[in-house]
């Protein structure tokens, strides 16, 4: 006897596919594309809306500035002449040091002996006077066998620097965090934003950045739900501070790519993209 329309297969548990949501027929309203990127030029302190930017073709329309896109070498390095950057933080920031490796040919890498997890990496470029360095911030970090004077904790780099108009602080903390009491993390992050309120007390000029967790973290050590309630704890400690929120969380959940803690070179490319125009909002001088 055939089983009449509509009907599930006795002892098969309802889930949410099988649930019809009632609702209006939604209208759509296409607006032209100046009308819907932003004009206000990328600078710290600005408030990172939801949503903060979407999608078309593989590109990131940020709705929080006029963000912009930075495709060739020549563009990058443009962006980059006369800075000083210190990257601290896991690996997927450690996607964005080897993004910028890669997409610049004259940055070149020094070999400083070290672990090729946790670092410190450094490149140089004569050319434009760059320098980026990328290290894993203190313990806890799961990596492999570091010598332990290589793990610099992030509030002590940044109490070492004098900052200035050509230093750029970039950092992010929340994956290693997973496996420990919210505690430790809040105390962290206290004692980090001490460290970067005194930094720009001194130095005003200083750009710092902080990039938030990303989604995509299915693993024994941790998951989204654990990532999402220490990125809510980051972005309400340095709310109060004129510092740039690079909103990665929103930028990997909505991209269709498969779900990785380490996003697909196009979504890093999007965020690289979004931090260089907060490094570079006058960008148009670039273009020759």
């Amino acid at each position: 006897m055939a089983r009449p329309a509509g009907r599930r297969p006795r002892g098969r548990p309802r889930t949410s596919k099988d649930i019809v949501l009632q609702g209006d027929n939604p209208v759509i309203n296409i607006k032209p594309r100046n009308e819907i990127r932003p004009q206000t030029k990328c600078h710290p302190g600005l408030h990172t809306s939801v949503p903060a930017g979407f999608y078309l073709q593989d590109h990131w329309t940020s709705l929080v500035c006029d963000g912009k896109s930075f495709p060739s070498a020549e563009l990058v390095s443009g962006c980059l002449k006369n800075k000083q950057i210190l990257m601290m933080g896991d690996s997927t920031l450690r996607q964005w040091f080897e993004y910028l490796e890669k997409q610049v040919p004259t940055l070149k890498r020094l070999n400083l002996f070290t672990s090729r997890q946790s670092g410190p990496f450094e490149v140089v470029d004569l050319q434009s006077n760059t320098r980026i360095i990328w290290r894993a911030h203190g313990v806890p970090i799961r990596t492999s066998k570091t010598p332990w004077a290589d793990l610099h904790y992030i509030a002590r780099e940044v109490e070492d620097l004098a900052g200035g108009p050509h230093t750029v602080v970039v950092f992010t903390l929340w994956a290693h965090f997973t496996t420990y009491p919210l505690a430790s993390y809040i105390h962290r992050l206290a004692v980090i934003h001490r460290a970067v309120a005194s930094l720009l007390r001194r130095s005003p000029a200083t750009l710092v950045v902080i990039k938030s967790a990303n989604t995509g973290y299915k693993d024994v050590y941790g998951s989204d739900w654990l990532s999402w309630q220490l990125d809510q704890v980051l972005k309400t400690m340095f709310r109060d501070l004129p510092v740039v929120l690079i909103d990665v969380w929103q930028m990997t959940s909505c991209h269709y790519s498969p779900d990785n803690i380490h996003p697909t070179p196009v979504v890093i490319q999007n965020e690289v993209d979004l931090f260089l125009s907060f490094v570079c909002p006058e960008w148009k001088h670039l273009v020759k």
